[in-house]
């Protein structure tokens, strides 16, 4: 919007040459134009730098607007590369993942009949080492208790054969001491008949 401005230049060797040609009212009179002036020029600037200011915010909107709507398009576009770029490496990963998978499996299988095999030649040689150590045990402990109980049961044997002859030496004598008493029964109850 155009706008006029009036603007007096009053030189200040000039005003001071007129200062004294001037009288009050003059200086009033210039005083207040020039307040009327300033204060136009204030509303005049005000008035474009609001003009500005909107027209420099309706540009910069209308920018951002446009950036917007390019980034969206460019966010679609790399959304959807991306999108198969990513199903591309599943899909690459997939395939991967069989193959390393087949190979742990042949691999496993491979240490498992290996583990077998040591499993079965670990399982043979412990089991000879445990009747090689069952024999040697047997041998240096079983063997000397059974000894041992062999001499203690023919030590048993003969001390019982004492003892049995014994109790027929005393069974013996009470016989024949029972007979001893039954005679001196028959004896002394004979003349008690007679």
């Amino acid at each position: 919007m155009p706008f006029e401005l009036e603007i007096i230049v009053i030189d200040r060797d000039c005003s001071k040459s007129y200062d004294p040609f001037m009288n009050e009212e003059d200086k009033k009179v210039i005083e207040e134009l020039l307040t009327k002036q300033t204060e136009n020029l204030n509303r005049a600037m005000d008035g474009r730098f609001k003009e500005q200011s909107d027209a420099f915010t309706e540009q910069i909107d209308a920018r951002f607007q446009e950036q917007e709507e390019r980034l969206g398009v460019r966010f679609q576009e790399q959304e959807e590369r991306l999108g198969v770029r990513f199903q591309e490496q599943e899909e690459r990963l997939g395939v991967r993942f069989q193959e390393q998978e087949e190979r742990l499996g042949v691999r496993f299988q491979e240490q498992e009949e290996r583990l077998g095999v040591r499993f079965q030649e670990q399982e043979e040689r412990l089991e000879k080492r445990m009747i090689h150590v069952f024999n040697e045990g047997f041998e240096q402990i079983v063997l000397p208790h059974i000894a041992k109980i062999e001499e203690d049961i023919e030590d048993l044997q003969s001390r019982t054969g004492r003892i049995e002859r014994t109790l027929n030496a005393v069974v013996d004598r009470q016989d024949r001491q029972g007979e001893e008493i039954k005679d001196i029964k028959k004896f002394i109850q004979m003349p008690e008949g007679a």
